[in-house]
């Protein structure tokens, strides 16, 4: 990177937080993300305030220099890497957390973890009750960025749904506040949809390119102290989904619910049934692992009957094997990905929201690309939100392997075609999920006009916003 750059860096900043060391550079080359080539950036800044991100900014975009926003790295689609002799833009020195108990809100920095924040609300008997599986790496903003979901979506929605109001600096170093807080004399974040339009919604799922969030302002709740843990079983694909849609409909508070087919969930135990204590069982055609949570053990029990009496009416059982929901909650903030890691594969991953009455469809989908393509993988899946469930496919493959990398890349591409088809829609826009797309032109122009009008230099992570 030119040396006139890399000094105005030094002044906005400070020499310490910039870098062009190669091992630095190699450092953020690559992410989480598996089955893409690193690539190595051109400096690295970590500022410390939007001040000096808005500094930034506005020098990137004097000189036409490409910029990716990264914070923990765990993004598993590549949204964090970055640019060829580009400028990585660490967010990790921004770690402010402010709490706001008569608002039932907390304001943090974008560098403050999953892990920092639910350590500093614990201490007050609080919580935010949604969390990726990667959260004691993964940022709120990062999060933010991608519209995550995991433990907890399912009875309180993916981030965006806790979000209510964000601080970012836009690409030509403007930087505003959205929410309730956007008015300098509020006394905290308290109501996100304010001064007209949701503009707080143009950033969640943006992935880093109209802008970088800098704060974000979420909702908090009271910490739940009463848990109960419980697998069912069912032997007809209809009846299990009926029985999470009736869950939802009768308000059970169901944190975390996960969908399984028993030669799926077989897999899971091979790989991680003995490291969590999970008696050895046959497995029914379908399983639901379940979590309910109440702050108070009277609305529990209410909840764990009104569970049963559905589970009966509808032929299902209850298995009685706690130890695999109460693994995925205490563990949740890295349970699925470690299998992975722990057994040697790497894995490509198509997280996508389908309708509980039709995620069978998926099911399929997945299954027809794995036997066409021969590979291993899962079709499993979890309830967020008020009529989703979250389905997060994996295709595994031996990282040393080339040719079959090649090929779990294109199946990767098909897969994304095929689910489309379904009528489910993705996880985030990544260029993948709009080859081939039928139907949405109008609706990707508008985003192409969003992304030139606020960013008409192109600086802002190119490329990742369907392919924008």
């Amino acid at each position: 990177m030119d040396d006139e750059v890399i000094g105005n860096l030094i002044e906005i900043v400070g020499e310490e937080y910039v870098s062009t060391r190669n091992d630095v550079l190699l450092a953020y080359s690559s992410t989480a993300s598996m089955g893409v080539n690193s690539i190595r950036p051109g400096a690295v800044v970590r500022p410390a305030n939007a001040t000096e991100v808005a500094e930034i900014l506005k020098l990137a975009n004097k000189h036409a220099i490409l910029v990716t926003p990264r914070s923990g790295g765990s993004s598993l689609q590549a949204e964090a890497l970055p640019k060829e002799h580009g400028l990585v833009i660490d967010m990790l020195r921004l770690r402010e957390i402010e709490i706001f108990e008569d608002l039932r809100t907390v304001r943090v920095g974008a560098g403050v973890t999953f892990g920092m924040l639910d350590k500093a609300l614990g201490e007050r008997g609080l919580w935010l009750p949604v969390y990726p599986e990667s959260a004691l790496s993964c940022t709120i903003a990062g999060n933010v960025a991608v519209n995550g979901a995991g433990p907890g979506s399912s009875a309180y929605g993916s981030i965006a749904e806790m979000v209510v109001g964000l601080e970012v600096v836009l690409p030509n170093g403007e930087v505003i506040q959205t929410g309730s807080e956007a008015n300098p004399h509020a006394p905290g974040p308290f109501l996100r949809y304010a001064f007209g339009p949701d503009i707080t919604g143009l950033f969640i799922g943006s992935l880093g390119s109209l802008g970088i969030i800098t704060a974000v302002s979420v909702k908090t709740y009271k910490k739940m102290r009463h848990l109960y843990y419980q697998t069912y079983g069912f032997t007809k694909r209809e009846d299990a989904q009926k029985f999470v849609g009736q869950l939802k409909h009768n308000d059970v508070k169901t944190l975390f619910m996960s969908l399984y087919e028993g030669r799926i969930l077989q897999f899971f135990m091979d790989m991680l049934g003995q490291e969590y204590g999970i008696p050895e069982h046959e497995w029914p055609p379908y399983t639901i692992s379940l979590i309910i949570g109440r702050v108070r053990q009277e609305l529990l029990d209410s909840d764990v009957q009104t569970t049963q009496e559905i589970c009966k009416s509808l032929d299902g059982h209850v298995i009685g094997i706690s130890e695999l929901p109460q693994g995925e909650w205490e563990d949740r903030m890295w349970s699925f990905a470690r299998s992975c890691y722990a057994h040697g594969f790497w894995w490509r991953t198509l997280y996508h929201h389908q309708t509980p009455s039709n995620w069978h469809r998926s099911v399929e989908e997945i299954w027809a690309v794995m036997d066409q393509y021969g590979f291993l993988g899962h079709t499993a899946g979890f309830a967020t939100g008020h009529t989703s469930v979250n389905m997060y496919p994996h295709l595994y493959w031996d990282p040393v392997d080339q040719e079959e990398e090649e090929k779990v890349v294109t199946a990767h591409r098909d897969l994304a075609q095929r689910i489309f088809k379904t009528g489910a829609v993705p996880f985030k826009l990544a260029s993948y999920w709009v080859e081939g797309v039928e139907g949405m032109e109008d609706y990707l122009k508008l985003i192409r006009i969003i992304k030139e009008t606020i960013d008409p230099n192109g600086i802002m992570n190119p490329g990742v916003l369907g392919g924008v």
